[in-house]
């Protein structure tokens, strides 16, 4: 009975050790195995030494008993090591990762592997998603608020429609810019490098400032962070010049929220193929067809200053063409985009859409 004792704890502890086989016994150097190399059918020559003929009293077999069962838990405790390290070896996944957080007794393992742990201020922000709003206070002006955020004027002014800086009123929403520079919404007939050239800045800066991984891909309609970019339309210009309805004909639809999403201009109910009047002098930039506007035009009155008008059934001017007020420039129709004959009216001052009621001479 002390000989098989014997031989079972010399045999448990040739197991533990990472350099013995119970085949072959010690491997030489260049033969040695880890843990997690461990050929499980070993295991099953253990399971052999167990099948003896020798006749034992109750006690002793009891005996034998609580000796195999320690021996064989030490055997699953190597096999349970082997699957975890080669679990390890495998985790590629999320999922895979999941299943290794918590050890054999259901306690939290290495807080490293937690994603919940990845720190957020470690992710990088682009300059367009640190914009920000901020809600008109009693006792609030421009230049105070400008000055808390440490911009100036014109870039609060190139980001907001602010038709009289006297008058902003509690419980106005302005948007405010983490740099001096302008929001610009990409027109019909313009990209990245038309932009960027017009108003001289560094178009890398605006692909970084606005994470865009493809200029090629940026399509009109898009709203971009122009950093450095100095609106062209001041405050007091906007009350110095106004525009005229480009056609006499019930207001519609009017600018603002609508189904869920910002409408950026008025549209008029009128029938087909009525005439479009120019709102106000200037130069034709664009005429032609664009996308979800269908037949388009838009002139720019001046620097900083467009107009636009959508859907219409036939263009009666060409890009580059001089405009004067109420000339007309195209046919009514519903082309594009459209539920029915209307014309879609823009005003656009720095390159945002504002509200045309607040610069419409009525």
């Amino acid at each position: 009975m002390k000989k098989l004792t014997i031989t079972v704890f010399i045999i448990s502890l040739l197991l533990l050790l990472p350099d013995y086989s119970l085949i072959s016994g010690y491997d030489n150097e260049a033969k040695r195995l880890p843990v997690q190399d461990i050929q499980i059918d070993d295991a099953v020559e253990v399971d052999k030494l167990f099948d003896t003929d020798i006749v034992q009293t109750n006690d002793e077999e009891q005996d034998v008993e609580g000796e195999q069962l320690e021996l064989t838990e030490k055997i699953d405790l190597i096999k349970e090591e082997k699957n975890l390290l080669t679990s390890v070896g495998d985790a590629e996944t999320p999922e895979a990762l999941d299943s290794l957080r918590t050890d054999t007794d259901g306690q939290e393992m290495t807080d490293v592997l937690k994603p919940s742990n990845i720190r957020k201020d470690e992710v990088k922000l682009t300059l367009f998603d640190r914009v920000e709003e901020y809600r008109v206070k009693k006792g609030d002006n421009l230049w105070e608020i400008a000055n808390s955020y440490r911009i100036d004027i014109d870039t609060l002014i190139g980001a907001n429609d602010i038709s009289n800086m006297n008058r902003i009123q509690v419980g106005d929403v302005l948007v405010i810019l983490p740099v001096k520079g302008i929001l610009y919404k990409i027109n019909p007939g313009e990209n990245l490098w038309t932009i960027t050239r017009d108003f001289a800045v560094s178009l890398d800066e605006v692909i970084e400032a606005n994470g865009i991984t493809n200029p090629d891909l940026v399509k009109p309609g898009k709203v971009v962070l122009l950093p450095g970019a100095k609106p062209e339309f001041g405050y007091q210009e906007r009350l110095s010049q106004h525009f005229i309805k480009p056609i006499d004909a019930r207001i519609s639809s009017y600018f603002g929220m609508r189904w869920g999403r910002m409408h950026e201009g008025i549209d008029f109910a009128v029938n087909t193929g009525t005439r479009i009047r120019a709102a106000r002098s200037g130069k034709i930039i664009y005429s032609g067809w664009a996308s979800g506007y269908g037949n388009t035009v838009i002139i720019e009155h001046e620097r900083g200053v467009r107009s636009l008008y959508a859907h219409n059934s036939k263009l009666l001017v060409s890009s580059g063409q001089r405009v004067e007020r109420r000339q007309a420039i195209a046919l009514s129709g519903n082309t594009g985009n459209s539920t029915g004959p209307h014309l879609h009216f823009e005003i656009q001052i720095n390159g945002q859409p504002v509200n045309p009621l607040n610069y419409i001479k009525m």
